[in-house]
């Protein structure tokens, strides 16, 4: 049995990043509850008993890149500055990205919810057409859930991460009077081209793909598609932002993003969160994920069905003024469109090592 049951889903590492120098405390705040806790021990926070399995293996594998990140976010707070892209350390930072985004309970929650519509609406269409009423009435008094949601897309993400490797990524030095905060789903994407669509336009690989990851109540990283975007930073590559309703734009996308907990500096206004919490209350109670359903052959005996689930569109209207979008606004996507890729070539790539690795899945379950 390990040593070390509490699984930390956010890490530690990243969580003193809002904490005062040499203090292991932090302000969560408990959407639920409406309750602010400003010197809440980090020890205790974003995190479950095994959330990652018993045997400890992906939880050292965790430390180990969770180690590098520390190394990498202690330089960037200090000198701010990133690493060179496509060196070493840039490569650590990507693929940190991709697995802090992956490894959280709210993503394991969408994509569970994901799968639930999916797998109902199927078993949903099978007993209509055997005119099985007790089934069909039955499945909305039923939860349905992968087995191991987290582990499997923590494992596309070892791959996909790759994706994020063309991001230009630039920090955002926050001068305003309202500071950053984060959620216990830190790492989060939103695309401002293909804002107002049906669906979410933030697959790693999509045109227009914006990335952002607070670093304290101070600053943030700021990854973005620069074939879509320009941005206006100064001679370091930083963007000063001083106005407040910007900041709170930026807050907007964790409070959407949050599953349970905000994170923030001990000293963060309780009034700023209160307010935020407010607003968000209606709108963070819709369902994460959009789910499509076609009929594609009926006939007497046989119906195919087509089926698709991705992530609702974003709630929120980013305008940011050291932004502007290069490309016309594109027209709406349809139901079944695929959106756009920053590099098809490189998609295919990545599609083509995950089919090795389905091959390889088998041999082993031989």
């Amino acid at each position: 049995m390990p040593q070390n049951k509490s699984h930390h889903y956010v890490p530690q590492m990243y969580m003193r990043l809002f904490a005062r120098a040499g203090d292991n405390r932090i302000g969560v705040f408990v959407i639920d509850r409406r309750k602010f806790i400003p010197g809440a021990p980090i020890k205790g926070q974003a995190c479950r008993d095994y959330f990652y399995g018993k045997d400890g293996r992906t939880e050292r594998a965790l430390g180990d890149i969770e180690g590098h990140a520390a190394r990498i976010f202690g330089e960037v707070v200090r000198d701010r500055r990133l690493p060179a892209a496509a060196s070493q350390d840039h490569e650590w930072l990507i693929f940190y990205l991709g697995m802090q985004h992956a490894r959280t309970v709210g993503a394991a929650e969408q994509h569970n919810e994901g799968s639930e519509k999916v797998a109902k609406s199927i078993l949903r269409t099978k007993a209509e057409l055997e005119g099985d009423r007790e089934i069909v009435e039955a499945l909305d008094r039923v939860r349905i859930r992968r087995t191991n949601a987290v582990s499997e897309l923590m494992s596309y993400t070892t791959i996909g991460a790759s994706l994020l490797a063309d991001l230009k990524l630039v920090l955002v030095e926050n001068c305003s009077a309202v500071p950053f905060i984060a959620s216990d789903t830190p790492v989060v994407f939103h695309n401002r081209h293909y804002e107002d669509q049906h669906i979410s336009v933030t697959g790693y690989a999509n045109v227009g793909l914006q990335l952002f990851l607070p670093l304290g109540p101070r600053l943030a990283l700021f990854g973005f598609d620069a074939a879509a975007y320009e941005v206006a930073t100064d001679a370091r590559d930083i963007v000063l932002l001083d106005d407040p309703s910007e900041a709170a734009l930026i807050n907007d996308l964790q409070w959407e993003a949050a599953h349970a907990v905000m994170l923030a500096a001990p000293d963060m206004p309780e009034q700023l969160l209160q307010s935020s919490a407010a607003t968000w209350s209606e709108p963070r109670q819709r369902e994460r994920t959009v789910f499509r359903e076609a009929v594609v052959e009926p006939s007497d005996n046989e119906m195919r069905t087509r089926h698709g689930s991705g992530a609702a569109p974003s709630a929120v209207t980013l305008d940011l003024s050291f932004v502007r979008c290069i490309p016309p606004q594109p027209e709406p996507l349809g139901t079944w469109d695929i959106p756009p890729f920053r590099d098809a070539d490189r998609v295919a790539r990545v599609d083509r090592t995950f089919d090795h690795m389905d091959v390889l899945d088998e041999l082993r379950g031989r």
